[in-house]
Parts: C-alpha cells; sequence; structure tokens
C-alpha cells in the first residue's frame, strides 16, 4: 500500500512572504496617491484664496473710482504712477486680508497664517475710453509658508516694484480688470 501524504491547510513562508511584498506595493502608492491629493487640495485652497483677494483688491479700487471726477484721480490708491507695481500693504495678508497682530495691532490677526501679498498696475486708457484704467491685480506667495520672511521682502511697495516671478520660490496670479470713473 502507499501511503499518501497528508496536506495541513495553510500558507507557505515564500507565499506569505509574497502576499507581504504584494500589499506593501499597494499600500505604497495608496499613501503617495494621498499625499498627492492632499498636495493639490492645499493649492487649490491657496488659489481659491488669491483670486478672492484680488476680486477683493478690485472693489477697492473700483470704490475708490466713485470718487473720480475729471483728470484727477482719487487717492489713496489710484493717484500713484501709473504703467508701475504698486503695493496695497507692507505686510503679508492671510486669506481674509488680515496682517499679523504684530504688524497691524489695530486690524491684525492672532493667527499667524499670513502669506499673500497683493500688488497692483494700472494706465489709463486714451480716447474714446479716457476714462476707463486698464488694471491688473497681482497676489503672490511662497512656495515654502513656513517662511514668513520671504513675503515680507515682496509685499512692500518696493518689492511690488522688484518683484519678478520666479516659479521654484513663488505662486502668483493676475487678474486683470477695467475700472471706469465716476462721470
Amino acid at each position: 500500500m502507499s501511503r499518501r501524504r497528508q496536506r495541513t491547510a495553510g500558507f507557505t513562508v515564500v507565499e506569505v512572504l509574497i502576499a507581504s511584498g504584494v500589499a506593501a506595493v499597494g499600500f505604497a502608492a495608496l499613501f503617495s496617491l494621498q499625499m498627492g491629493t492632499m498636495l493639490a487640495n492645499i493649492s487649490a485652497r491657496d488659489m481659491s484664496a488669491a483670486m478672492t483677494l484680488a476680486e477683493r483688491h478690485v472693489d477697492v479700487l473700483r470704490t475708490e473710482s466713485f470718487a473720480w471726477i475729471g483728470d484727477q484721480r482719487p487717492g489713496p490708491h489710484l493717484n500713484k504712477d501709473v504703467r508701475r507695481w504698486h503695493s496695497f500693504g507692507d505686510y503679508p495678508i492671510d486669506h481674509n486680508g488680515l496682517a499679523y497682530i504684530e504688524d497691524d495691532d489695530e486690524f491684525g490677526s492672532a493667527v499667524n497664517r499670513q502669506r499673500f501679498c497683493v500688488h497692483y498696475w494700472f494706465e489709463p486708457l486714451d480716447g474714446l475710453y479716457a476714462q476707463l484704467l486698464n488694471v491688473r491685480i497681482r497676489v503672490v506667495w511662497s512656495k515654502n509658508p513656513l517662511d514668513a520672511n520671504e513675503m515680507r521682502t515682496v509685499c512692500p511697495e518696493q518689492g511690488a516694484q522688484e518683484f519678478r516671478p520666479n516659479v521654484a520660490k513663488y505662486y502668483s496670479v493676475v487678474v486683470p480688470s477695467v475700472i471706469r470713473s465716476a462721470q
């Protein structure tokens, strides 16, 4: 009589190692996908905040233009030099438009998350469109949100004038608009 081998139920060590390796690769891909999704969400949130800030600052200029009658543009923003970049403030602001409380002790935010600088540029149009201003609002934020000093050089008037887009260091968005005089 021949003896039959009895098989025991279970997995061999090799099968367990192969299954563990496949699971590890799958989890690594899943974690990588999750990290990419988080970074994309942060980027989308920052872009949305930048666009909102740009629209708010277009409204600031538009509100100021209600006092524009004749050739004299009103201040404090529209009476500056044309075809030059100007700054709305000397300090970085958060998504609500607030500087840090140490920079603005009257209206500042106690939460230190300021990372946006808002600049504007304008030029008057000629001829039939003489009472219109071609306006651009630029919002800049650092790719390294932990370095607050980086934005302190970009936000002031001098920084707005000297800013050059650098895709390795900054994100930026420029929103065009047209503003008209009150006449």
